[in-house]
């Protein structure tokens, strides 16, 4: 299910909310959980009830394991014993991971470099089967380190279904969560908290379906025709695809973040206003928090982190987004995104700003000058997060810096077409097809303009904070939320829906 569906908006949510504070208010907080624990199950599975079982069987295996771990400690020989239950978890999660994920992946490489034949599996891949694989690998690890609590059943199938991250993140750790299983007053109804949770929810709906949305339209006609590219509408497209990823994906962290307010248990935050920052280094301190804590966690720092001198931070760094490119994708081209990315990090560490070296910073124009160039670098990264292959990713990067015109920009200006604005290129069309192309390329850089403000005012939370009591702020959202809802009709999927 999708959070900018009219069935989870009008159905879903408000039978999900309503049960849950049923249950709570009259103390039967066990039997709240297992309501939640449905819900999120239905949640899961209703695009695609085969993934359901695959789930579920994960997390009853997941959860065998952890209390493995948990009977160990103490036990002789308890470090070896929880030695073999971590292998064997390693081998359950990732091992499901990469078969899913993977393996038409490691065979259509095999066939092309040994010659074979092998037929591909084309299996189903299980939504959002990255996200809750390592939110499980990462609470066995946490167990098998002896660093967790024992827990529940019932509250480790909450902590894993928990439906506002389960498909698309954040991904949680245990000590973010289940603590709060066990705070009574998250249990009962805060009209203060539940009030910021609407707010957080339509900011994250509209940055979605009206800016996300919008933006796919033109990009995805761009990709459509890379041949036809000349310099200005390659470097849109490198731009707009970077800004309709992060609308779409903090879009959907927002809705999550608001939704975990309504209910009580709070969702991790998972951006931080990553296009301020000013080096790659810092742009994965901003982007993506919960995956990036992950791999800083269980790969960068077992590797050695920076505690062994320059060149094994800069491998491990590497390592760690090579990694990170993989489980982003089953594809070349997310790994070469990662080594990108990997670099980028890398470069910032061999040559610190003056503020990662002292906590100073320069005038305002070289921080923007800065800033400038991380974004262009990392949206000339994010090409081939996008491109189908390496080698259209480098067409696009060879028409950007080609130095051509050919007008392009014009048709991808059209392709943009918002509804809302229909009435006004349909007069034009009638009254002075002439100008139409230049109505469409004024269309473009309003919305374009539009996105760029957006991302460089305030985070939503800070919005949600400073003005949740405002009366302008209540019209303004539900003006945001109506409109919307009217657009949701031909909403694109959730870019991470697949992960």
């Amino acid at each position: 299910m999708l959070f900018h569906s009219h069935l989870f908006l009008f159905l879903f949510l408000p039978l999900t909310l309503a049960g849950w504070y049923f249950f709570n208010n009259r103390g039967k907080y066990r039997a709240a959980q297992g309501f939640l624990i449905g819900m999120s199950l239905w949640f899961y599975g209703y695009l695609n009830p085969a993934c359901l079982g695959i789930f579920l069987l994960l997390c009853l295996l997941g959860y065998g394991l952890c209390r493995l771990a948990h009977t160990a400690q103490g036990a002789p020989h308890s470090a070896r014993q929880k030695k073999m239950v971590l292998a064997a978890g390693v081998v359950l999660h990732l091992g499901a991971l990469g078969y899913f994920k993977y393996a038409d992946f490691f065979l259509e490489n095999a066939n092309a470099l040994l010659g074979s034949d092998f037929t591909l599996l084309h299996v189903i891949l299980p939504v959002g089967i990255s996200f809750y694989t390592f939110q499980q690998l990462a609470y066995l690890i946490d167990c098998c380190r002896g660093e967790t609590t024992v827990c529940s059943l019932l509250d480790y199938l909450t902590f894993q279904t928990y439906f506002p991250q389960v498909q698309q993140g954040p991904i949680l750790l245990w000590d973010q969560f289940l603590p709060q299983l066990h705070e009574k007053e998250r249990r009962i109804f805060d009209a203060e908290r539940f009030s910021k949770g609407i707010c957080r929810f339509v900011i994250g709906l509209s940055k979605k379906v009206l800016l996300a949305d919008t933006l796919a339209k033109a990009v995805s006609f761009g990709y459509d025709n890379v041949a036809c590219l000349d310099s200005p509408s390659a470097a849109f497209l490198a731009a707009g695809y970077m800004l309709e990823l992060y609308f779409d994906f903090s879009g959907y962290c927002d809705m999550a973040v608001g939704i975990g307010d309504m209910i009580g248990l709070k969702v991790a935050e998972n951006f931080d206003s990553p296009f301020l920052s000013q080096s790659v280094k810092e742009f994965w301190r901003r982007w993506h928090i919960t995956l990036g804590r992950f791999f800083t966690k269980y790969v960068y720092i077992p590797l050695g982190g920076s505690r062994k001198g320059k060149l094994r931070t800069l491998l491990n760094t590497m390592v760690v987004f090579l990694l990170s490119g993989l489980w982003h994708g089953a594809g070349w081209t997310f790994v070469f995104w990662g080594f990108l990315h990997g670099a980028g990090v890398a470069f910032s560490v061999l040559f610190p700003s003056k503020k990662e070296k002292d906590g100073k910073e320069k005038g305002r124009l070289f921080v923007f000058l800065r800033q400038a160039l991380t974004f262009s670098y990392v949206s000339l990264a994010f090409v081939f997060f996008r491109a189908p292959s390496i080698r259209e990713g480098a067409a696009v990067l060879r028409q950007l810096f080609s130095g051509g015109w050919n007008g392009f920009l014009f048709q991808i200006a059209s392709a943009l077409d918002p509804s809302e604005l229909y009435l006004v290129t349909k007069a034009v069309s009638l009254a002075a097809p002439a100008l139409l192309s230049l109505v469409h390329m004024g269309i473009l850089i309003l919305f374009i303009a539009i996105c760029l403000i957006t991302v460089r005012g305030k985070k939503a939370a800070v919005l949600t904070e400073q003005m949740g009591d405002s009366r302008r702020f209540a019209v303004w959202l539900s003006v945001l939320f109506v409109w919307s809802v009217l657009s949701m009709t031909g909403v694109t999927t959730f870019l991470y829906f697949n992960f």
